[in-house]
């Protein structure tokens, strides 16, 4: 009855992860990403038409790269939205996959950013990328007021599920149990070859510089693991 946020944050299998909810909602599924080539932020669909919710025979589920410092938030876009869903990915392993996808985009001519064809020449090795940029972006795609003090408050408010996607498929069935759709099975696509040496004291830098961003992961990787042991308590149960 209420529409529902996907929260996909860069790198965290949200290629894998869209083609299910696309799946579960149909029409009623609404892309949100910036358009790079014609630098244009996303539509702002509507959420609600008069008194009554847009109706959509699986609901509406808006699914997409929320990110507060591109002006796309999802406080700024959808203010009144109090139904979340993300899935979330250690910020390390998220941190230099994006490398790697950048990297291999550039290769292949298919990078843009704000309109602009970007040239492999414009990006260094993984040694440079890792010193210049030692802050993971994973904030940016939450609630934009999300604070070590305040990050469980928010998570436990807003969000009706946080997945992760070291396991995906498991965080896909306890998504469909809970909505009530069924249970698929998650393709594996949009993967990045990795082929350079991680600098030694690259992780160590990077988990001082993000406290926020690991407690965060922490949090939802606990509570994900014990809905999960619930589950399958539950399904064992049911089974006997």
């Amino acid at each position: 009855q209420q529409p529902l946020i996907s929260i996909h944050i860069p790198k965290c299998a949200g290629t894998s992860f869209s083609n299910i909810l696309q799946s579960w909602f149909g029409a009623g599924f609404c892309r949100h990403y910036f358009n790079e080539k014609k630098n244009e932020l996303p539509i702002r669909q509507k959420l609600y038409s008069g008194f009554f919710i847009k109706k959509h025979k699986s609901g509406l589920c808006i699914h997409g790269h929320f990110n507060n410092d591109r002006g796309m938030g999802v406080l700024e876009y959808y203010p009144e939205s109090n139904q979340m869903i993300t899935i979330i990915r250690n910020p390390w392993e998220v941190h230099l996959s994006n490398y790697f996808y950048v990297k291999r985009n550039l290769q292949d001519g298919k990078a843009y950013r704000d309109g602009r064809k970007l040239e492999a020449s414009e990006m260094g090795s993984l040694e440079d990328y890792l010193k210049e940029n030692d802050k993971s972006y994973i904030c940016q795609f939450f609630p934009s007021n999300i604070t070590l003090q305040n990050y469980t408050d928010i998570l436990e408010e807003k969000f009706l599920f946080m997945g992760v996607a070291e396991n995906l498929q498991d965080s896909v069935t306890l998504l469909a149990d809970k909505l009530g759709f069924p249970a698929m099975e998650v393709p594996k696509l949009n993967e990045s070859e990795r082929n350079e040496t991680i600098p030694g004291g690259a992780l160590e830098r990077f988990m001082g510089n993000n406290a926020l961003e690991m407690a965060i992961y922490d949090y939802i990787k606990d509570t994900f693991e014990k809905q999960l042991t619930e589950f399958n308590l539950h399904q064992k149960v049911r089974a006997e």
